[in-house]
């Protein structure tokens, strides 16, 4: 089987050799992958800046058929057009239940493994040409005929992650909202702020591609991370807002850049009072700004990863009815990428090349 493979540090080799999946469990199924996602915090274990097993195959956007099925599986069945969250769930266990899927009893994230944990704790991703899916059950959703691959391909992650880093500020229709870091998740959570009622929508990144694209989506400005806090307090003197509203903050801001930097910036834009929502997989062991300068501005904090698979239950049957806008258009800038073209993708997308925000692999 042919897939790309973590080899180290800065390294993805291709490989032709990679042993076929096979059935482990009565939960498993199989899936012949027809596109897999390149996601930001593939980055992490590339750079180094998250200890990460060698040998595994990256990749936890997935979409394919479902090839074969284990006794015990009921919710899909060989031929299925599939998607895969990025976590596996049981859908069962209490966090399940109470609809926290990203944090599932049993839950495992694919093109990932403990580097001190053995062979047989990583769990293999989607950049190959087969994948393995453990509790099919409560992981795989049936894909609509009317969703493309690429769209399905963000709702595996990105969409979700973006919608539900918007949700937890709890944003208001007609509250400023700023997100700060505009890569696939950042763009979804434009996108997903706009269709809420925010306003204004404010982007921040250093690239000027990706500010284009926010701006494109509709966001009012899109700037800089040196000018955020002029652009803010502009719009804010603009719309002709009381002077005492006209600060540079806002009260709902997103941290989606996954940096020191970035998150420290959103703090800073958050407005005593509201909410800092930290959507970005963190690789650093401090928060960039103290408990005291939280508590003496009274700014909530919600952090952690995304319970995509619980999301989707709400969210694809209003992607597949054309209810939900999905800038698939503006996220999604290389499509139809092929497997032996990934090392090199991997190195463009690890320089944050010009016009390069989402790819989709074709296994």
């Amino acid at each position: 089987m042919r897939g790309l493979v973590l080899e180290g540090v800065g390294r993805i080799g291709l490989r032709d050799d990679l042993p076929e999946p096979t059935l482990e469990d009565p939960l498993d199924a199989l899936v012949a992958v027809t596109a897999a996602g390149l996601c930001g915090s593939d980055l992490h274990p590339y750079r180094g800046h998250e200890p990460a097993r060698p040998g595994v195959v990256p990749g936890h956007e997935i979409v394919g058929h479902v090839t074969a099925v284990g006794p015990q599986v009921r919710s899909v069945a060989p031929g299925d057009r599939v998607l895969a969250a990025f976590t596996t769930s049981c859908g069962t266990c209490p966090p399940c239940r109470r609809g926290l899927t990203a944090r599932c009893g049993q839950g495992r994230l694919f093109g990932w493994g403990a580097p001190d944990a053995p062979p047989e704790g990583a769990l293999h991703g989607g950049q190959a040409e087969r994948i393995r899916i453990p509790l099919a059950d409560g992981t795989l959703v049936r894909v609509p005929e009317q969703v493309d691959d690429a769209t399905a391909l963000l709702l595996t992650d990105n969409l979700p992650t973006g919608l539900e880093a918007v949700q937890r500020t709890g944003v208001r229709t007609g509250d400023a909202l700023v997100v700060v870091g505009l890569g696939s998740v950042g763009l979804c959570a434009v996108a997903a702020a706009l269709h809420l009622g925010a306003d204004p929508v404010v982007g921040v990144d250093p690239v000027a591609d990706r500010r284009e694209r926010a701006e494109r989506l509709g966001a009012a400005r899109a700037v800089e991370p040196e000018q955020a806090v002029d652009a803010l307090a502009e719009i804010h003197r603009d719309r002709g807002r009381p002077a005492v509203e006209v600060e540079p903050t806002a009260p709902a801001v997103i941290d989606a850049a996954g940096n020191a930097s970035g998150q420290r910036l959103a703090f800073e834009l958050t407005r005593p009072g509201g909410t800092c929502s930290i959507i970005a997989v963190q690789t650093t062991d401090r928060f960039a700004f103290t408990p005291v300068e939280a508590y003496d501005r009274n700014v909530g904090v919600r952090v952690g990863r995304a319970s995509a698979r619980a999301t989707l239950e709400d969210l694809l049957p209003r992607v597949a009815a054309g209810e939900y806008p999905v800038p698939t258009g503006t996220v999604m800038t290389h499509l139809d990428v092929a497997l032996e073209d990934g090392p090199a993708l991997y190195e463009r997308f690890d320089r944050h090349e010009d016009g390069l925000v989402k790819a989709m692999l074709r296994p």
